[in-house]
């Protein structure tokens, strides 16, 4: 039996999704609950105020480079299935279904999954469903993706119409949050900052600068989901760039305003020494009734990531159904919604496990964070090295984009993500050792899982690869 089939026909008549709505995915994915939650820890690994600004800035700097790397590849590849495609057409199908694979089992539910938790953490806040938080949460959690799944089901119009509102929700309870800080701030009223930390206590060191790019990376991460989208984009010669540009410019000034808010109202050493600095700020400015609503907004980020996740990553597997034949059945379009319907069930059955497998865990949002990071970044550098591959096999026309200081930009994002793989595997060995996960059941159980995850991807790959040949 062929495993690979034709080349895939695109279908044009799909292209409904605006500039805008592009940026409205993108923001919705990037502003989920990493804010609330990687800021006091980044306050605490740099030396004063302008380096905690200055290192969000540098990290919103490298998700555009990645992002005209993006671009380039989306203009150029005109298939379904955004970073499939890419390493598909820049390096062979080998690649691309060992990508494919570890996507569906690790990187994708992996990355959902984290908000799930935490819309459930925060939900449990709002209104418990029981004195067991872990169960609440889980519970949730578990709620929030099928409730997600159900309104992307429904089709295109609904789901892009979903995130639209989540993220403008979003967007604009941020922006009140900032301007309540400052308001108070400016018009001479009183901030009491939370207790200080010792001066020294804040990392001065460049390991420290480094880990909190880390961080701040982590942060931003979910830029490149657009390309799971990108044959959906009308104009994508002139969209797909202007939404990058428009959701990535977007979430670097709301993230640098929400960190100057913090810093006017908590001081970098209270903003350090904070676990909940959102709860703070509004506690600070607006009054002790300020802690439901934060942890409302929190659930909005969260529920609008999660939806945005959904919504792309079905796309991946409809393309891998329609080129490995035993993925067929995931390839199905369902043309009365307009969407994968089957990809996105299946994709959402791997979500629910990882959610309810990790959010039992203590500690389960930073171990699952923890899980996903090297495989995602590793695959990010090979998606670098082919902007190279396809320029050089002369993929494209004249009106594909072409990055800016070729071959300087895609360089700087190989290096920067290839740093990330370094540093997520750093993290990994210290958090082993510290927290001694080697007698974890748990962890045992997800070391295994991985393994055969990464064996079963190697084994598909040499399968494909002989019977292509």
């Amino acid at each position: 039996m062929m495993w690979f089939m034709s080349e895939p026909h695109f279908d044009t008549s799909k292209r409904s999704l605006s500039a805008m709505d592009a940026a409205g995915i993108i923001v919705g994915i990037i502003i989920g609950a990493g804010i609330y939650s990687t800021t006091p820890k980044i306050a605490m690994e740099t030396a004063d105020a302008y380096w905690l600004v200055g290192v969000w800035v540098l990290g919103g700097s490298l998700a555009l480079i990645g992002a005209l790397c993006y671009v380039e590849l989306a203009t150029s590849i005109t298939e379904d299935g955004g970073e499939y495609a890419y390493l598909r057409c820049g390096f062979n199908d080998s690649v691309a279904t060992v990508y494919a694979w570890i996507e569906f089992w690790i990187i994708r539910p992996g990355s959902t999954g984290p908000m799930a938790i935490l819309f459930g953490e925060y939900a449990h806040r709002v209104l418990p469903l029981s004195e067991n938080k872990t169960f609440s949460g889980v519970v949730y959690a578990v709620i929030a993706t099928v409730v997600m799944l159900a309104v992307n089901l429904r089709g295109l119009k609904a789901g892009k119409g979903t995130q639209n509102a989540l993220t403008g929700v979003k967007v604009i309870a941020l922006l009140l949050l900032i301007l309540v800080s400052f308001g108070v701030v400016f018009s001479g009223g009183v901030v009491v900052p939370s207790p200080p930390i010792p001066a020294d206590s804040v990392s001065q060191s460049t390991d420290g600068f480094l880990l909190a790019m880390v961080l701040v990376m982590f942060t931003y991460g979910g830029w490149n989901d657009v390309s799971f989208v990108a044959s959906e984009v009308k104009e994508p010669e002139k969209n797909i760039l202007r939404g990058l540009l428009i959701g990535i410019f977007t979430v670097v000034v709301i993230y640098i305003l929400i960190n100057i808010a913090m810093l006017l109202t908590l001081g970098q050493q209270g903003l350090a020494a904070s676990d909940t600095p959102a709860t703070d700020m509004l506690r600070l400015t607006a009054g002790e009734n300020a802690e439901k609503l934060m942890a409302i907004l929190i659930c909005i980020s969260a529920l609008g990531a999660v939806n945005a996740m959904l919504f792309t990553s079905a796309r991946i597997y409809h393309a891998l159904g329609q080129q490995v034949s035993v993925f067929r059945w995931l390839g199905q379009w369902n043309d009365r919604l307009n969407v994968p319907a089957r990809s996105l069930f299946v994709q959402t059955i791997v979500v629910l496990m990882m959610v309810i497998g990790f959010g039992s865990q203590e500690d389960g949002f930073e171990l699952l964070v923890l899980f996903v990071s090297p495989f995602m970044w590793i695959f990010l550098a090979l998606i670098g090295v082919s902007v190279f591959l396809v320029r050089h096999k002369g993929l494209g026309d004249k009106q594909s984009y072409r990055t800016p200081f070729y071959p300087a930009l895609p360089l700087v994002f190989i290096g920067s993500s290839l740093f990330m793989v370094y540093r997520s595997l750093s993290w990994l060995q210290f958090q082993i050792e510290t927290q001694q996960l080697l007698s974890n059941s748990f962890f045992i159980f997800l070391s295994v899982f991985t393994g055969l995850a990464v064996l079963s991807a190697a084994i598909v790959s040499f399968w494909s690869g002989r019977q292509k040949a």
